[in-house]
């Protein structure tokens, strides 16, 4: 949960800071890193490096593709694993790093994507008439030029929407030459479902064979994420002074609340410790994170936060078809 946490916060300020901070783990980790080892080298001690893996046959590198509904965490999996990893490092100007980051804007285009890209290395010389094709060669050249081994686009799904002066084929072909560039750049990217189902609508099919596929799972009741998030949880509430009564069992109610999508389950319990903390109060009831949730849940007659047995309340909503879809 706290892989930087040293001294204890104790200002309201402190606490605040110190929460936003906090990555809480549910095991998904170590499942990313076992997709990373596929697309990357290792050395002879079996560790991964950060060469990605080429294939001398076809000149290319390797793929991850995760996908997952927005809310379910894929982002702040991925910066998590970017901060923690021990070979991959973040780009940053002017200290440089083997790993760019990058969030797709809504409304940007696939050429859009490459000025950012072109930016983001020091780029300044970008004409405005420049084609988009042309923007893409010049980016994948700045690869070699600043050693960008790795390059991650979130929200990848924005740049394969239909639309005025889209061109999904060409943002298709974009994706697939990064991984055949000479430069061997690793390629991660990350969105809703929507971008495999944009990717397969390529005829040939040869970019998606080039992605593995990582779907990060939802947190199911009584699963080792949901005793995770509850400890996770549980232990956050300790150090910002804050009492939780186990009876409660406010984080599956959490859990329930948000159908068990990771990043909404984390927000919503953060929002939760949050208020309690901004409020100078030293205990959670159900009542308060009840008044958290219905600020952007209005209009409900009953939450999973009634103060009745949870159980009782569980059987409840799951009746009237809470969280089905």
């Amino acid at each position: 949960m706290n892989e930087t946490t040293k001294a204890l916060p104790k200002s309201i300020k402190e606490k605040e800071q110190w929460l936003k901070d906090r990555y809480w783990k549910f095991g998904e980790e170590e499942n990313l890193d076992d997709h990373l080892h596929d697309i990357f080298e290792v050395d002879n001690n079996g560790q991964r490096t950060a060469e990605p893996r080429f294939d001398p046959l076809n000149r290319e590198t390797k793929g991850l593709m995760v996908l997952g509904a927005s809310g379910n965490g894929k982002t702040a999996l991925l910066m998590r694993a970017l901060r923690m990893d021990p070979v991959l490092t973040e780009f940053k100007l002017p200290q440089g790093g083997n790993t760019l980051f990058i969030t797709v804007p809504p409304d940007a285009t696939i050429k859009k994507l490459a000025e950012i890209i072109l930016a983001e290395t020091g780029y300044t010389k970008i004409n405005a008439k420049l084609r988009a094709t042309d923007a893409w060669e010049l980016a994948r050249h700045r690869f070699g030029l600043v050693g960008i081994k790795t390059l991650v686009i979130d929200e990848c799904h924005h740049i394969l929407r239909p639309g005025a002066g889209r061109d999904i084929p060409a943002a298709i072909q974009a994706l697939k030459h990064i991984m055949q560039s000479e430069h061997r750049v690793a390629l991660i990217i990350a969105g809703v479902p929507e971008l495999k189902d944009a990717i397969l609508a390529e005829a040939s099919g040869e970019t998606m064979r080039r992605f593995d596929e990582f779907s990060p799972s939802r947190i199911r009741p009584k699963s080792k994420g949901a005793v995770l998030f509850a400890r996770n949880f549980a232990k956050s509430a300790g150090i910002l002074g804050l009492h939780v009564a186990e009876e409660d069992v406010i984080p599956e109610r959490i859990l329930f609340a948000q159908n068990g999508q990771i990043g909404k389950s984390v927000k919503l319990a953060k929002e939760i410790l949050r208020a309690a903390v901004v409020r100078g109060r030293d205990v959670i009831t159900l009542n308060h994170a009840e008044r958290v949730y219905r600020k952007s849940n209005s209009g409900l007659d009953m939450t999973p936060f009634d103060a009745a047995e949870w159980d009782v309340v569980k059987a409840e909503l799951t009746a009237i078809g809470w969280g089905q879809s």
